[in-house]
């Protein structure tokens, strides 16, 4: 990829990060920057599993719009 392309990438990026929630936010930088598991993510928030993955999941799809 050349240099523009990567800006480019970043700025798409950068709008779908606005359109998250904190929690979203939270939970996203918690699972792949930190390295928990969604059922350690989960404890922490006092939910289940199921619902971290799902937080997680619309997260991400809202990064790719």
């Amino acid at each position: 990829m050349d240099r523009l392309e990567n800006i480019l990438i970043e700025i798409d990026l950068e709008k779908g990060y606005g359109r998250l929630t904190k929690r979203e936010r939270k939970v996203i930088n918690l699972y792949y920057l930190e390295g928990y598991k969604d059922k350690e993510i989960a404890a922490f928030y006092e939910v289940t599993r199921q619902n971290i993955f799902k937080i997680r999941k619309n997260g991400i799809t809202k990064l790719k719009l």
